[in-house]
């Protein structure tokens, strides 16, 4: 929540960590405007929430606006520029992370840069950089992970080798990059669901803007000629949702939980009481990270190219994290709970 003499503002409203979690906003009042970084759950998957906000207008990027699907009236953020936002300028970039997310920087108290999630290492997503920030307010999921993906990939690829194995994935997230890695890495195309393609083919049609140069044609071709998932497992296969909650790898989990094959690997965030938690902790499936948010030293560095002074490290663990939190960031102040005046 961001306090100014003309507005109070929140930055994204999502649920979790495990699905249908709200957060307790009985407290928060009057909110004047909602910025939504991204369309993820976590970040606007709490979007019904906000009649006890006074109902705030919303805003985000017009890719996000579209996979809000409707679910509420919302105003523009550009993909990359300016706009006014109750008398605040803010500034936005693309954050490598999602289709439509964007970094968000306020002309307040000498700058202040909302990160949302993001990531440097995107094979698609591009990730443009954003300006200076007296405060800046960091990705840190990962905490003190510091692993680049290149040196992830090599074991990444020989699960991928082993036989038959099922990737539940978030379908407008990090799936369409596993995608093209299997693609590029000469494996030939994955089998996916529908909802895999139908994001593949948004990606290359209306939503391109958020992409790096030269990858929309292969996007494109996985759209139209990727296999389809059957019954019968074969090979390289991608399903929505990522923790198999909902979506065809639900129904595929509850198909083959009982069985040997296919393997089932889970790449991002398990969350409590979902299918993914049970199957990685019964054994049957496994984890494997595919790196969606930055790095340690990627965060540092996004801060001291900004000249931060203040940083809040969002989203990650901050009772276990927060002395390598502020060894890294120093000399810039690590803030992790109550109010910072700006």
């Amino acid at each position: 929540m961001l306090e100014t003499a003309a507005a109070r503002i929140m930055l994204d409203l999502g649920y979790g960590p495990q699905p249908g979690l709200l957060p307790d906003v009985a407290g928060v009042g009057q909110v004047d405007a909602l910025l939504l970084s991204h369309s993820h759950r976590d970040h606007a998957g709490g979007l019904a929430l906000r009649p006890a906000l006074g109902n705030p207008p919303v805003y985000a990027s017009d890719i996000g606006r579209r996979l809000l699907r409707g679910s509420v009236d919302s105003n523009s953020l550009p993909l990359r520029g300016m706009t006014d936002v109750l008398g605040i300028k803010v500034t936005t970039g693309r954050s490598g992370h999602a289709p439509g997310g964007v970094w968000l920087h306020l002309a307040v108290g000498g700058g202040l840069l909302y990160m949302g999630d993001n990531c440097a290492e995107s094979l698609i997503y591009a990730n443009d950089e954003p300006p200076a920030a007296r405060v800046v307010i960091a990705d840190c999921s990962y905490g003190t992970y510091d692993t680049p993906l290149s040196a992830v990939i090599p074991a990444f690829n020989a699960i991928l080798d082993a036989g038959p194995v099922l990737l539940p994935i978030p379908v407008a997230g990090r799936g369409p990059e596993i995608a093209l890695h299997v693609l590029r890495s000469g494996r030939g195309e994955p089998a996916i669901d529908d909802a895999m393609r139908d994001s593949l083919a948004k990606l290359t049609a209306d939503d391109h803007a958020c992409l790096k140069p030269g990858v929309r044609d292969e996007l494109a071709r996985l759209a139209a000629s990727a296999r389809a998932i059957n019954d019968n497992p074969s090979g390289i296969m991608l399903a929505g949702v990522a923790d198999a909650a909902s979506g065809e790898a639900a129904r595929l989990v509850e198909r083959w939980e009982h069985s040997t094959s296919p393997a089932i690997v889970f790449t991002g965030y398990v969350p409590p009481g979902t299918p993914a938690a049970r199957l990685t902790e019964s054994g049957r499936a496994s984890y494997r990270r595919w790196n969606v948010h930055p790095l340690l030293s990627e965060n540092v560095s996004l801060a001291r190219a900004a000249g931060a002074e203040i940083v809040l490290p969002a989203f990650g663990d901050a009772a276990r994290c927060r002395q390598d939190w502020a060894t890294a960031f120093a000399p810039a102040r690590v803030i992790t709970a109550g109010a910072v005046e700006i």
